[in-house]
């Protein structure tokens, strides 16, 4: 006979369900399976079953339902092979098979899985677990909670559920099965938002799955809810995985696979050493690492933490990409153009104080609020991309002459994003172009993969930052931002064109 207490109440005989009968009687026998092999007093009993008022006729009901409880359990005393149920004071004592409770299976294999764990024996580590949390078929004694038979246990077993799902992720991950684990991890951090080594292990799940901008987003609302919910800063240990991952620590890296057996051409593979073995020995040789990458025939690595200066702060974003229109554009000029593009955005970045981050490519971005932050910034942000649009469409003028002088007419797209951000800097090179990472980051290049041509789109906190100085196309916010128009008003000692953005090019 087997006892199934990680879901609804269920006892099944040779597979068979048996039929319990009344909330009574399932909880009796519940709670005495709780304490399996144990006296469980009368009066303990009789709290479980009744938490409020207790009724006169509760003795009574519970000696029969353990009466019932015997006869559908076939458990008489004396009974061979079955569960017994006896009578010892000051109560009752149920005797079983700790094999067949899956609550007791369960503990065991938990403790089997985390002895593996701590042994580094991460693959027989994962499967036991695996097979631990498959013993749950939902909320432990689902059917008595909704009958209002809610006891302390239920929340330790909860508890013990989420400890070893964490073990689970661990040993995953230790095995370098990121990519497979990545959606589960994503669900249970999701609904348990407060168990930061959950947090730390999907950041690190992400970063590995190549989708750091991700990670690190994931770390800054793990932290707004501490702070707005509960005054709290994230733990050092979640600091420092951040930390690392801004710096592209290779200790991050998962490990590498092992050399195969039979030497089919694959060289040797010199296997990443765990984290906690890295100060126990001397480092790997750079080209032995996992996660680096061979560019122009040099072996580069990611450079650490220690080699960069972080500053984290709010700041106005714009990226903008150019594409010529038409197309057999020969090689040269498209280059040119790129050149002419460059010189246009930098010199709009220059007028409206902003500094110019990144430049591949058809793609640049810049940035207002450092090396100074103002409350204007997104206002300056959102007025050089009508700069960079009017002169890209030939009908602005900028310090140094016309627009482009290029190939042939261009597209634009703009995009505007006020938000957190990471700025990275070398050390010593505080006033050069700096690294912007984090979710604004993040945020601007999705609306820039949104943004129609000719026209500018800001998120909403750009909105509403700039709102007073930028008109803005009335309606309900698109999912894909809003439409900056026109400037309102003029300010800042520059004159400009307030033409609409949503103008032909």
């Amino acid at each position: 006979m087997d006892f199934h207490l990680l879901g609804p109440l269920e006892v099944l005989d040779d597979g068979v369900p048996v039929p319990l009968g009344g909330v009574i009687k399932r909880g009796a026998l519940a709670h005495l399976l709780i304490h399996a092999n144990s006296v469980v007093a009368t009066s303990r009993l009789l709290a479980a079953l009744w938490p409020g008022d207790t009724p006169l006729t509760a003795r009574k009901m519970l000696q029969n339902a353990v009466r019932d409880l015997r006869r559908t359990l076939s458990c008489e005393p004396g009974s061979e092979g079955r569960a017994t149920l006896v009578t010892d004071a000051p109560g009752y004592r149920l005797r079983v098979d700790p094999d067949a409770v899956d609550l007791l299976r369960f503990r065991r294999a938990v403790e089997r899985g985390r002895a593996e764990v701590a042994a580094g024996s991460y693959e027989s580590a994962a499967r036991v677990l695996r097979e631990a949390l498959g013993l749950w078929r939902g909320p432990a004694l689902a059917d008595l909670v909704e009958d209002g038979l809610v006891w302390p246990e239920l929340t330790a077993w909860e508890n013990s559920r989420l400890n070893a799902q964490e073990d689970l992720f661990e040993a995953e991950l230790a095995c370098g099965r990121h990519h497979a684990v990545l959606g589960e991890l994503q669900a249970v951090a999701a609904a348990e938002p407060t168990r930061e080594r959950l947090s730390c292990q999907l950041m690190l799940a992400l970063y590995r799955c190549g989708r750091q901008t991700e990670a690190l987003a994931a770390y800054r609302h793990r932290r707004v809810e501490l702070v707005e919910r509960y005054g709290l800063e994230p733990t050092r240990e979640m600091q420092k995985l951040e930390r690392a991952i801004l710096a592209h620590d290779p200790e991050l890296d998962p490990p590498s696979p092992p050399a195969p057996v039979d030497g089919a051409g694959l060289g040797d593979v010199t296997p990443l050493p765990r984290p906690d073995a890295a100060r126990e020995a001397p480092a790997a040789p750079a080209q032995g690492r996992a996660g680096l990458a061979a560019v122009g025939g040099r072996t580069t690595r990611p450079r650490r933490l220690s080699e960069f200066t972080v500053e984290h702060k709010r700041i106005s974003l714009v990226w903008v990409r150019h594409a010529l229109e038409g197309q057999g554009h020969d090689p040269s000029s498209v280059q040119d153009a790129l050149r002419e593009a460059e010189r246009v955005v930098r010199e709009e970045v220059a007028r409206f104080g902003g500094t110019m981050a990144h430049a591949a490519g058809p793609v640049f971005s810049a940035l207002f609020g450092h090396p100074e932050t103002s409350e204007d910034d997104a206002a300056r942000a959102v007025r050089a991309a009508f700069a960079m649009r009017d002169r890209f469409a030939g009908r602005g003028m900028g310090p140094a002459g016309p627009a482009l002088r290029g190939p042939g007419p261009a597209c634009l797209h703009v995009a505007v994003v006020t938000g957190d951000a990471y700025l990275l800097f070398r050390p010593g090179e505080t006033d050069a172009a700096p690294r912007v990472m984090g979710e604004a980051a993040d945020r601007c290049f999705r609306l820039l993969a949104l943004a129609p041509r000719g026209q500018v789109r800001v998120c909403e906190v750009t909105r509403r930052a700039s709102e007073p100085v930028i008109a803005y196309r009335v309606g309900p916010e698109p999912p894909d931002g809003w439409e900056a128009v026109r400037v309102r008003r003029q300010g800042h000692g520059t004159e400009v064109r307030q033409v609409p953005a949503h103008a032909a090019l």
